[in-house]
């Protein structure tokens, strides 16, 4: 028992560890506990009771790079076709991309114990295309992919940043999930033009998030309450 309430966070085992403990202890665990306490483990590091910063922080880190991608293709004298990267601001990107995929999928985590196809689209099209984007550009850095490959794989990372913000909206309407729904128009519309304000709805993401101090979901997934004995 000890060893899979250590698998809880140390916040979350400081406030109900004991209480749990007592609970457990007040009869021989059943096998149903130790999946309902493995369970609620994962559910306690995904849906924390406070928040953490860290989907905060990257937001404002992967808005803040791509502002300076943005300023770097935008002062060039001639406009640069679509997709439109300077070969040394790709690495920027990059770094953008990783962040934003961490912000995103904290974000993604506020829509709580929601289950949906649209929930379950908007995961895979994260996952897959954020990750295709960064690889695709690292292929850029190196010279291997060319500029048709790279902007399919940065709007196939839009759709799934798209597909989130819905997945918020459908779940709770607030300034988050519209900014996320409205931030990858800014990349899927083909001119550079419109990249600063990617950037911009990104950091405003990331102050939200920072300044949100109530917990993801209004769920007690967090909190432990509704797992023990039966």
């Amino acid at each position: 028992m000890s060893v899979l309430l250590r698998l809880y966070p140390p916040a979350w085992r400081s406030r109900y560890g004991d209480e749990m403990a007592s609970l457990l202890e007040a009869r021989p665990m059943t096998p149903r506990d130790r999946v309902d306490l493995v369970r609620g483990a994962v559910d306690a590091w995904l849906h924390p009771a406070t928040p953490s910063l860290i989907p905060a922080g990257a937001a404002l880190l992967g808005g803040g790079l791509w502002t300076i991608v943005s300023v770097g293709v935008l002062a060039q004298p001639l406009p640069l076709d679509w997709p439109g990267y300077l070969l040394e601001t790709v690495p920027l990107a990059i770094l953008a991309a990783v962040s934003l995929l961490v912000a995103a999928t904290g974000c993604l985590l506020r829509a709580g114990e929601v289950r949906s196809r649209l929930k379950a689209f908007a995961t895979g099209m994260l996952v897959v295309g954020c990750l295709a984007w960064i690889a695709v550009l690292a292929g850029t850095l190196l010279g291997w992919v060319s500029g048709p490959a790279l902007g399919a794989a940065q709007t196939a990372a839009m759709v799934g940043l798209a597909a989130v913000g819905l997945t918020l909206i459908r779940d709770r309407i607030d300034a988050i999930g519209l900014l996320l729904l409205v931030a990858p128009v800014a990349l899927l519309i083909p001119s550079v033009m419109t990249w600063p304000l990617f950037g911009a709805a990104w950091t405003a993401i990331g102050i939200a998030l920072w300044l949100e101090r109530q917990p993801f979901a209004a769920s007690t997934a967090g909190d432990g309450r509704r797992l023990g004995p039966g």
